[in-house]
């Protein structure tokens, strides 16, 4: 080939990269977000055209028309949504609209929301579609594309359904000691709008023995890499840790949450269900939140999931008994009243939502006024990290 033929060749090549790099760049482009990426390639678009250009194609909202069912109870409490999914585990959600919709027909003014950081496999061999990452013993992965899916929706909408949520990015094998890496560049594509980093994954049962690769531990390298750079960044990071395996009342991975908790005191850190899961039951929780609480101050409660039902309300179902009642637990959060959030963990899909938040109920009404407007919003605002 001729250098001259050659010389055309690497400049039709530059010119392709120089495309797609922008057209990469064009996700973070389109942001309705204050400076973002837009700013640079589209300085004169209005919001208002940012929103239309998302808009096109963007909802992937798998039942617009869905029935959610009224709650049981009359709404007293206005509440912030500290825990909820996007997307289930086969990354399908019945989207904002009918979100929006239960949230105002349960009290919930506003939501963390994130994706799924763990999609579940169809194999080959299985002719039914898995619903859930139990439905089958078929592996699950680290989907890193829940971010970008949940950001691409949540940008298509208008400005009154984004207003009320707070994005968290969570697509990520916290193993790899890359992660903090692959998390500071979903930063940067959508500058100024994740608001925490979570729920990411370790000793989830279940789930973490069908994912591939070694077993998640909050005391990892990869988990970290993230803590520095939360605390950079001064972002929240949520954390699924049990505190023990399943069928075993011995606690066997507790010092991983302290190690975790000394490593960087300015990583605010909350941790999912009181490290509960199905199956695993111990005694006394409540004084070993206790002591974690009083000896780490970079520490928050979530008490979303069944943890609230088998702990706090004794509804095991095979009976099992901690030790420990609702009025106990109402003594704990009275002892540290900004410690503890409130929250849903319903998973991509919104007809049972308002019940999933008046259970609650039961502990908010014995709660003094002002502990219950901590946990149910207070306490997840002075966490999240807002944009002006």
């Amino acid at each position: 080939m001729k250098n001259d033929e050659h010389k055309g060749l690497e400049m039709t090549r530059r010119e392709f990269l120089k495309l797609t790099a922008a057209g990469a760049a064009g996700i973070a482009a389109s942001s309705i977000l204050p400076g973002g990426i837009g700013q640079v390639l589209a300085a004169d678009e209005t919001e208002e055209s940012a929103y239309e250009n998302h808009l096109e194609g963007q909802d992937r909202a798998s039942n617009e028309n869905i029935t959610i069912e009224a709650p049981k109870e009359k709404i007293r409490y206005n509440i912030i949504d500290s825990h909820l999914h996007y997307t289930d585990f086969l990354e399908k959600s019945d989207g904002f609209p009918a979100l929006c919709k239960a949230m105002d027909m349960s009290g919930v003014s506003k939501s963390v929301i994130f994706g799924m950081g763990i999609a579940k496999q169809w194999d080959s061999s299985m002719p039914e579609a898995p619903s859930y990452y139990l439905s089958n013993d078929s592996r699950c992965y680290y989907y890193s594309a829940t971010d970008f899916l949940l950001a691409e929706d949540f940008l298509a909408q208008p400005k009154e359904i984004r207003e009320r949520f707070f994005p968290f990015c969570c697509g990520f094998n916290c193993n790899d000691k890359f992660a903090a890496d692959h998390v500071e560049q979903v930063l940067k594509l959508y500058p100024k709008f994740w608001c925490g980093i979570g729920e990411i994954m370790s000793r989830h049962d279940d789930l973490t023995a069908l994912t591939y690769g070694e077993p998640p531990h909050i005391n990892g390298e990869g988990f970290l890499g993230i803590f520095d750079l939360a605390a950079k960044e001064g972002l929240p990071v949520l954390v699924h840790h049990n505190i023990t395996a399943q069928s075993t009342e011995s606690i066997l991975y507790l010092d991983e949450l302290y190690d975790a908790l000394e490593y960087n005191r300015d990583c605010k850190i909350i941790w999912a269900h009181v490290g509960i899961s199905r199956r695993v039951e111990v005694k006394n929780l409540i004084s070993i939140a206790d002591e974690l609480l009083k000896k780490n101050n970079n520490l928050w409660i979530d008490i979303s999931w069944i943890v609230y039902d088998y702990y706090f309300l004794d509804e095991f179902p095979d009976n099992y008994f901690d030790g420990n009642t609702l009025d106990d637990w109402v003594k704990l959060i009275e002892k540290y009243p900004d410690r503890f959030l409130v929250g849903t963990d319903k998973v991509g899909h919104w007809a049972t939502y308002p019940a999933e938040v008046v259970k609650y109920y039961k502990l908010l009404d014995r709660l003094k006024d002002k502990t219950a407007d901590m946990i149910c919003k207070e306490n997840v605002l002075s966490l999240i990290k807002e944009y002006k």
